[in-house]
């Protein structure tokens, strides 16, 4: 055995493991689930996994009960359907109620939130602000490109594709491919004539 498959042998039993470790710790999780070691997560009771979910190694997903420096509380929910794909180093932020759809390919290093800070008061520091939530929802068969970012406010349609590095600022369309900062619409399918339009 070469040195490359045995150090494929070897992350695939670690990462069984560890997801048989903390499968109790999450609200539920579903069959044939991978949670990679070194994710990180502080609430996990609040997360809602379906089938055959894989979340990558170092990712950041996380939902937040209170946030301290403005006394706000809050009632979290992540729910993330079956056979959807999370990367290396994602980062997932929520304080509402957030779903992500079944069959999504979210790649390394995306970063969604459905919260921000607000700043409203010009006489308190960023921090000590509170935060301002505004729902999001990525539906089913959505891929979200490498180093993409959606920002709080954000429906991106079912079989959508978000380019990399794009920055998502408002509602993509069913089955439209949109890409840039901030992320604009390319073009669309229109099911009902089988023909791609451009915007």
């Amino acid at each position: 055995m070469s040195y490359f498959k045995f150090q494929q042998w070897f992350l695939e039993k670690k990462h069984k493991l560890h997801t048989r470790l903390v499968r109790r710790s999450f609200g539920a999780m579903g069959r044939d689930c991978i949670v990679q070691a070194t994710m990180r997560c502080t609430n996990p009771g609040d997360i809602f996994l379906g089938d055959r979910v894989f979340i990558g190694a170092d990712a950041w997903i996380d939902c937040f009960k209170e946030y301290p420096f403005s006394g706000q509380q809050f009632t979290p929910r992540l729910e993330i359907g079956a056979d959807t794909m999370i990367g290396y180093h994602s980062h997932i932020m929520v304080v509402g109620h957030m779903k992500i759809g079944r069959h999504v390919l979210i790649a390394d290093r995306v970063y969604i939130s459905d919260n921000l800070h607000g700043y409203e008061d010009v006489t308190k520091p960023m921090l000590a602000q509170p935060l301002v939530h505004r729902p999001v929802e990525i539906q089913d068969e959505v891929w979200l490109g490498e180093n993409v970012c959606v920002l709080p406010g954000v429906t991106i349609g079912r079989h959508s594709v978000i380019g990399s590095n794009s920055v998502v600022t408002k509602d993509v369309p069913p089955h439209s491919v949109a890409a840039g900062v901030p992320a604009r619409v390319l073009r669309t399918y229109d099911p009902r004539t089988a023909q791609w339009i451009r915007a």
